[in-house]
């Protein structure tokens, strides 16, 4: 993995870490003093609850994290699917051009763009996914584009 991919998971990593500790420990005042909210605006309670900067910094974290993860696992899978796809169609032409099979390519056809049809209705509700149940889809899609990215 590059560096870049190593310091970025690693900041990640550390949001994470350094939320689930003021958390843990109850902190009102946050990181360096920061006293609101990093989700709603609202200022923190002296109570001895858990800062709601604690949650923001921790959700931070978690989004790009969570979108390195799912863009790593993406990236794998579709190298995956594509030796395997192609493999599949190199036997298919080979078949075919031996006799042994016969293609109805008009019936591919049609196949396929049904394909394309539900991957773009999945695409869309991947996409309202992302941006909706993730805390922070900006960073949320950064960490997806690092996972996706190969170096």
């Amino acid at each position: 993995m590059p560096t870049w991919k190593k310091v970025g998971v690693a900041l990640a990593v550390g949001a994470l870490a350094t939320g689930a500790a003021m958390h843990q420990t109850g902190s009102s005042e946050g990181i360096a003093g920061l006293s609101t909210s990093l989700l709603d605006g609202t200022t923190n309670a002296s109570d001895g609850t858990a800062s709601p900067a604690a949650k923001g910094v921790f959700r931070l974290g978690f989004s790009f994290f969570a979108g390195f993860c799912l863009g790593s696992f993406i990236r794998a899978a579709l190298r995956i699917a594509t030796i395997a796809f192609g493999f599949w169609l190199a036997m298919t032409f080979v078949l075919s051009y031996y006799g042994l099979l016969n293609v109805d390519w008009n019936a591919v056809s049609s196949i396929w763009d049904r394909f394309a049809a539900n991957v773009e209705s999945e695409w869309a509700d991947f996409s309202t996914f992302i941006t909706g149940s993730l805390p922070a889809a900006g960073l949320a899609a950064t960490g997806l584009a690092f996972g996706l990215k190969r170096h």
